[in-house]
């Protein structure tokens, strides 16, 4: 005759019912190794000091490149750039973009990096062909 299985919410039920939560410790950085946060850990400071861009690609505005499509591509003015160790100067400003290095500070004016394979290049305009968001890739 076969045995009746219990639901796994009921299992889960009867375990969690039986025990507690362990009390949290205060531990030296070099003895937590294997342990887990009874809390979430947040910097004084913060590091990098300024936003940096995730991708190598283009810093733009993102009202600019909202409707931007591969079909439909964004056409804007490449202004500037913006490398590792050598931040931009100038701000972005309305219809332009800036070329921008992995890590390096994003410029002004700017609030989204569209990643370097959703672009391409036409003279000095550059066409950004998909929307993103604010803070993407930053």
């Amino acid at each position: 005759m076969p045995t009746e299985l219990m639901p796994i919410e009921r299992a889960c039920e009867l375990v969690l019912a039986r025990v507690s939560p362990l009390p949290s410790e205060e531990v030296a950085l070099r003895d937590c190794v294997g342990r887990h946060l009874a809390a979430d850990v947040a910097s004084g400071e913060d590091i990098p000091a300024f936003d940096n861009s995730a991708m190598d690609g283009y810093a733009v505005r993102s009202a600019d490149v909202a409707a931007a499509t591969t079909d439909r591509p964004a056409r804007l003015r490449l202004a500037g750039e913006s490398s590792a160790g050598h931040p931009a100067e100038a701000e972005v400003g309305a219809g332009e973009a800036f070329a921008i290095s992995t890590g390096a500070a994003v410029p002004g004016g700017a609030d989204a990096v569209v990643r370097v394979e959703d672009t391409s290049r036409d003279g000095e305009a550059g066409l950004v062909g998909a929307a993103v968001p604010a803070e993407n890739n930053i």
